[in-house]
C-alpha cells in the first residue's frame, strides 16, 4: 500500500454542506442550540506560499517534484495542489523562493496570500 498518495474515491460528507460562519449557532435534534465556538485572542497575519501546479485526473507519485513541494489533496474539488512546504510572513521570502522555482522550470509558479493566525 503506497503512503498516503493516493486520493479518496469519494467526496466527504462536508463537500455536500453549505458553509457555515464561524461563532454561528446550529440546531441540535430535539430542538436546543448548540453554544457558539470559542473566541481566541489570536491576530491575523498575511503569508505567503508558492503554488506551482493543480492536477487533475493525475496522480502526483507520477511525478518528480522539487523538495521544497508538497501535493495537497482537496477532496471537495478533487484535485491535488502542488505547492511550497512552508509558508512565509515575509512577502520577500516568497517571491525569492518563487523566482528560484521558475528558474529551475516551474514557469507557472505564483504567489498565493494565506490567512494565518498568530
Amino acid at each position: 500500500m503506497t503512503a498516503g498518495l493516493t486520493a479518496q474515491t469519494e467526496k466527504p460528507a462536508y463537500c455536500e454542506e453549505g458553509p457555515s460562519t464561524y461563532g454561528s449557532v446550529a440546531a441540535i435534534p430535539g430542538g436546543s442550540t448548540a453554544p457558539p465556538l470559542p473566541r481566541f485572542s489570536t491576530t491575523p497575519t498575511k503569508e505567503y506560499k508558492i503554488q506551482v501546479a493543480i492536477l487533475r485526473y493525475t496522480d502526483p507519485a507520477e511525478y518528480p517534484f522539487h523538495p521544497k513541494l508538497v501535493a495537497r489533496y482537496r477532496p471537495c474539488e478533487e484535485v491535488w495542489v502542488i505547492e511550497s512546504r512552508e509558508s512565509f510572513s515575509n512577502k520577500a521570502d516568497a517571491v525569492a523562493l518563487q523566482n528560484e522555482l521558475k528558474k529551475l522550470g516551474y514557469e507557472g509558479a505564483y504567489l498565493t496570500e494565506l490567512l494565518g493566525y498568530q
